[in-house]
């Protein structure tokens, strides 16, 4: 099975083409999205390209990210039928227990989103029940990845879509 990338270009005051994106990986229970806002003169990362730190030392880091990165991942389909459930990641350098600095700064973790890990490196992940649309994911994401960057982030932002 191949797999592609695209990148999409979007707002988060206007997120239409990036719904639309994220509709047909739901509906097609296949791929996923990792969004980043773009900081400074940065271009586009490359479809491929890992989220990063400087440094020659940064692997050594137990942070992530100084820019968050989060991933939405439509569940596949089971052999029954089924469908696994969806995910959504936020890495991020704000430490540890980013859930507890959500839910202190106003915007918990919804109470019917799982959570699956919340580690300094590896993330805050959440599984979601069954049919929260992706402008739910987003209006709850968009702020979280504020929060977690402790700045407001800018208004141009990049989504990595990968298709299989």
């Amino acid at each position: 099975m191949s797999r592609t990338t695209e990148v999409v270009r979007f707002r988060p005051t206007d997120p239409t083409e990036l719904l639309a994106v994220m509709d047909e990986l739901a509906t097609a229970r296949s791929g996923w999205v990792n969004l980043q806002a773009v900081v400074g003169d940065e271009e586009a990362p490359a479809p491929d390209a890992q989220p990063g730190r400087a440094g020659v030392f940064a692997w050594l880091s137990s942070r992530g990210p100084e820019v968050p990165v989060a991933s939405w991942v439509p569940g596949p389909t089971t052999r029954k039928g089924g469908h696994e459930p969806d995910s959504l990641g936020i890495q991020h350098a704000a430490g540890p227990r980013a859930a507890g600095t959500l839910a202190s700064s106003g915007l918990p973790v919804p109470s019917t989103w799982r959570r699956v890990a919340d580690h300094p490196r590896r993330g805050l992940v959440m599984e979601l029940p069954d049919g929260v649309p992706p402008s739910v994911v987003l209006e709850w994401t968009f702020p979280a990845m504020n929060i977690l960057a402790g700045a407001r982030l800018p208004d141009t932002w990049v989504a990595i879509v990968h298709r299989r």
